[in-house]
């Protein structure tokens, strides 16, 4: 191996972070077929919008490459089913990602008390391999709609409970907002146009999750009001720009949003059961209440486009 070698995929060239991350992936899933392995490299290194398309196929040259220098070891090729497995669809919807379980998400005794018991209570960014594979674990594995593959931006948290040793106790994701929300969008005084160029400024709490274990008063009140102080800094400095409104949706039939309310999330009422991209106008869902939570008070104005960021900064 040359420790001074370039490599490239895709046309990035490979920082020594990169390489390192990609290194750590195929050493932690050394079972995982190769087609699931090449997606989890790419949503780790940010390439998430390859998968499922042409360039999904310029990443795996890229990272045989990497196995050709000996820095990797790929799984092999699955066998042919009779179709073309040289090429890859494109834009064909989202397919679910495979997490495998291990023992490290195994579930732990019971831990009750009060919140004050447990302080510090910290929020932070899953910002390494490990963290970021562990929290698709922890999802998948107790949370009720799964891992599921994000929309869009994302940003994920996991939140941890005492001193060290510290204990991890739950789990958080922030992504892509809902493209249509009409009592969202009545509430904000959003015309079709404002929605189309402004939406991007409004990030969904897509995942929360307190760990089935976990038995402590006001944990997922006080870790939402953590995120909330948190994510513009945080968003920032992932994604380039700053979201003005928070929103999420509680399932009526499964919860009250008890959480969100001590939050200080506002209500806004019911959703109509039709999915995020339900163009049928048929329900096919069952109905979720719709919190917000605005990040800046004239929010309004940057989302109607009265008031505009300077480089997407507020």
């Amino acid at each position: 191996m040359d420790n001074n070698r370039q490599y490239t995929i895709n046309g990035r060239v490979l920082t020594s972070s990169d390489l390192a991350d990609i290194k750590e992936i195929v050493k932690l899933y050394p079972r995982l077929p190769r087609k699931e392995l090449i997606r989890t490299i790419c949503e780790n290194l940010r390439w998430s919008s390859a998968i499922l398309s042409k360039r999904e196929k310029k990443i795996e040259q890229g990272l045989e490459e990497l196995e050709r220098a000996g820095e990797i070891k790929l799984p092999p090729r699955a066998k042919p089913t009779g179709r073309d497995n040289s090429s890859f669809p494109i834009n064909r919807g989202a397919r679910k990602k495979k997490i495998p379980i291990t023992h490290k998400t195994d579930p732990e005794d019971e831990i009750c008390g009060s919140i004050n018991q447990f302080m510090p209570i910290k929020v932070e960014i899953a910002d390494t391999v490990e963290k970021d594979m562990l929290w698709d674990e922890y999802v998948e594995r107790y949370h009720d709609l799964g891992y599921g593959r994000p929309c869009g931006n994302q940003l994920k948290y996991l939140i941890s409970i005492g001193d060290e040793p510290s204990r991890y106790a739950g789990c958080m994701m922030f992504s892509a907002s809902s493209w249509s929300l009409a009592k969202r969008d009545k509430w904000i005084g959003w015309t079709k146009e404002d929605r189309a160029s402004k939406l991007y400024l409004v990030v969904n709490n897509t995942r929360f999750l307190v760990l089935p274990w976990i038995k402590i008063g006001n944990l997922a009140s006080y870790s939402l009001s953590q995120a909330c102080k948190r994510i513009q800094k945080d968003w920032w400095l992932k994604h380039r720009y700053t979201p003005v409104l928070l929103e999420t949706f509680v399932d009526s039939e499964k919860y009250i949003g008890t959480s969100y309310r001590a939050a200080n999330w506002s209500y806004l009422g019911n959703t109509k059961g039709l999915g995020r991209n339900n163009r049928s106008g048929k329900a096919s869902l069952s109905q979720k209440q719709i919190f917000v939570y605005p990040l800046v008070r004239d929010f309004r104005k940057y989302l109607t486009g009265e008031k505009e960021a300077r480089g997407g900064r507020i």
